[in-house]
C-alpha cells in the first residue's frame, strides 16, 4: 500500500492538474479520482501509515475545486464534491472504511 500509485497519479493529472493549468473542470475525471481514492481508503482503514500521495491528492482535489469556483461555473457547481473529498480525508484519518459509511445514519462505536 505504500508504493507510488501510477493510476492515482494519472487520475490526479487528468483532474486537478488539468483544472489548474487549463481551467477545465472535467467532472468525470474528478469522479474517477474520487472513486479510486475511496477504494484505496477502504484498504487503508486499518492502517496506521497513509501515503503522502493519497493525502496530497485529496487536499489538491478539494482545494482546486474550491479555488476555481469563483471564476469557473463548473467548479462552482461541484462544491459538494470538494466537501466529499474533505470527508474522505477525514475518514482516512479516523480509520473509517468509506464503504461502511451510511449517509444520514450516526456512526456508533
Amino acid at each position: 500500500m505504500h508504493e507510488f500509485d501510477l493510476e492515482l497519479n494519472g487520475l490526479f493529472e487528468r483532474s486537478v492538474h488539468r483544472l489548474r493549468a487549463a481551467e477545465v473542470f472535467d467532472a468525470e475525471a474528478f469522479s474517477l479520482l474520487f472513486a479510486h481514492i475511496s477504494r484505496k481508503a477502504s484498504l487503508l482503514a486499518d492502517e496506521y501509515v497513509v501515503s503522502k500521495q493519497v493525502l496530497a491528492s485529496l487536499v489538491g482535489a478539494r482545494d482546486s475545486i474550491r479555488n476555481s469556483a469563483p471564476f469557473l461555473p463548473e467548479s462552482a457547481n461541484s462544491l459538494e464534491l470538494a466537501d466529499e473529498f474533505e470527508l474522505l480525508l477525514s475518514m482516512i484519518a479516523l480509520g473509517i472504511d468509506p464503504a461502511m459509511r451510511v449517509g444520514g445514519s450516526p456512526r456508533i462505536t
